[in-house]
């Protein structure tokens, strides 16, 4: 029996204007329009690091906010906004789960830890 998956994520919304775009990065914003699924949150944080999604969301003013989602419960999300260096995470349902509702992250280790640390908590509370 495959392993189910452990989180989700698909492009929300934007929230400014769309930059130009590669080809590699329309394919990818094309892709992330429908729902990824990851099994572990180092996974996930994995390509939130990855040069590819980092090419796609650029440098500048974040433009694009995805919602990471729990594969079980489709309700109980976070919204990921890619920032200059890093991902921002804000619990938008106020869940108690992420301290202060927001968290900016930097490096990959720190990322798969507030998501692990967030999907632990919504998943048992």
């Amino acid at each position: 029996m495959e392993e189910q998956p452990l989180l989700t994520m698909t492009k929300s919304r934007t929230i400014d204007k769309q930059p130009e775009l590669s080809p590699e990065s329309s394919h990818l914003l094309e892709t992330l329009s429908g729902l990824c699924s990851f099994h572990s949150s180092e996974d996930l944080a994995s390509f939130l690091f990855t040069k590819m999604f980092r090419n796609l969301v650029g440098d500048g003013e974040p433009w694009v906010v995805f919602e990471i989602g729990i594969y079980q419960d489709h309700t109980k999300t976070v919204e990921a906004i890619s920032v200059h260096d890093g991902i921002t995470i804000a619990d938008s349902s106020m869940s108690g789960c992420i301290p202060g509702h927001i968290s900016i992250t930097k490096n990959e280790p720190d990322c798969a830890d507030i998501l692990r640390n967030w999907h632990e908590c919504v998943m048992n509370g």
